[in-house]
């Protein structure tokens, strides 16, 4: 399944964010698109008027503090980390090296509001990348990390982001575990968790196909979105760098570096047990692969990729990422002595080891019959950039935040 960290549950209220959503919840739809290639811009997150915008991006900070924060952006089985008994691997290490990818890789924590129920908000998380890009604002992460449609949870009403944060750098040693109550009076993080600062969300686009079929039929799972940090017209490129995008990369196979915050693991091929009551073994995994993940540190893949038959665009690697880690960048020619390298793709989805398991399939064999397969790995696919991710790049880099 995709790659959004599985929540507890839906929330009908949410204390904060009805006060700093108002705008979104009742803003006009989006313009109506010139043709089917243009990217499609989600009702704003933080207005545009002079006026409310200060306001209004400080309250969607402020919003996550550090007990929010321990409940949506970590795992919720409540262990820490753990390495397979032979160490960490390259189906998933801890980034241990610094450079600019340190600094550009971020969490990314959003809350929902599902449109066939208004009052209904869910939070969650995902990873994102800052890019290059003329504003110096942008960053890119799943489309499904701002938009999920009810045409894949199989349920009633879309999810629509009305509050996002990006937190480049995320470090989250020193975030207390949640205490089970929602705690409004709880701190921010400070810079031993968000080095590079706390970023609101004011603009956020994704593609046609995602906003039209979000089943993965036809590809599309990207997003991009604007960012700006209260009180500091200072643009986040300007803080952490960028890394450089590319399009239309479609070679297979291709040496690629996976990052990302893997945070839940009831969905992980090479996790102990799993949600339906299946374990690792059922899977045929080595106890020696077995590990499991915390949310809160950077993590990395790297591998040969094969082509992914059901997508047009797309790369598959064998990795260990669990959720979490939906919309993290695949880069291309890394260099880990920099942290370099160019962004071809993000995290979309769980696949098989031959890249020909259909989501369609696959999901209903999940939902109805409990069978293992594809919607825990032991692949994870990545959705390419190609003409549509080109066309939202052309709007999003030149956006006003």
């Amino acid at each position: 399944m995709y790659l959004r960290r599985t929540l507890r549950g839906r929330f009908t209220t949410l204390v904060g964010v009805l006060g700093l959503t108002a705008a979104a919840l009742f803003a006009a739809p989006a313009a109506a698109r010139a043709d089917d290639t243009a990217p499609v811009e989600l009702p704003r997150l933080v207005t545009g008027d002079p006026v409310g915008h200060a306001g209004m991006l400080q309250t969607e900070v402020n919003w996550w503090n550090l007990a929010r924060i321990a409940e949506y952006g970590l795992n919720a089985d409540g262990a820490d980390a753990f390495p397979p008994p032979g160490g960490w691997d390259d189906l998933a290490r801890p980034w241990a090296g610094q450079g600019t990818v340190s600094r550009t890789t971020g969490k990314l924590l959003m809350v929902y509001r599902n449109s066939f129920d208004p009052g209904q908000y869910v939070p969650s998380a995902c990873s994102a990348n800052v890019i290059t890009a003329a504003n110096r604002s942008t960053i890119v992460t799943a489309g499904h990390c701002f938009k999920v449609t009810a045409n894949l949870r199989g349920a009633l009403g879309d999810d629509v982001v009305v509050n996002a944060v990006f937190i480049p750098g995320f470090n989250g040693a020193n975030v207390p575990r949640f205490t089970g109550t929602d705690d409004s009076t709880a701190p921010p993080p400070g810079t031993d968790v968000a080095p590079y600062g706390v970023w609101g969300v004011t603009r956020a686009w994704i593609t046609p196909t995602w906003d039209g079929d979000s089943t993965f039929r036809s590809g599309g799972d990207v997003a991009m979105a604007t960012v700006e940090r209260p009180g500091d017209p200072t643009p986040i490129q300007q803080v952490t760098g960028g890394q450089d995008i590319a399009f239309g990369v479609a070679a297979n196979p291709l040496a690629l570096h996976q990052f990302g915050y893997p945070t839940d693991n009831n969905r992980n091929w090479y996790w102990s047990r799993n949600s339906d009551g299946s374990t690792a073994a059922d899977f045929g995994v080595a106890p020696s692969l077995r590990r499991g993940f915390d949310g809160r540190t950077l993590m990395y893949a790297r591998g040969d990729t094969i082509g992914d038959s059901t997508v047009g665009l797309a790369h598959d690697m064998a990795s260990a990422m669990s959720p979490g880690s939906s919309g993290g960048p695949w880069l291309m020619n890394f260099d880990p002595a920099t942290g370099t390298g160019t962004q071809i793709a993000v995290t979309s989805r769980f696949t098989d080891s031959t890249g020909t398991s259909p989501w369609w399939d696959a999901a209903w064999a999940i939902v109805h019959c409990g069978t293992p397969n594809w919607a825990y790995g032991p692949y994870l696919m990545s959705n390419g950039f190609g003409d549509l991710t080109r066309a939202m790049y052309d709007v999003a880099r030149n956006a006003t935040v």
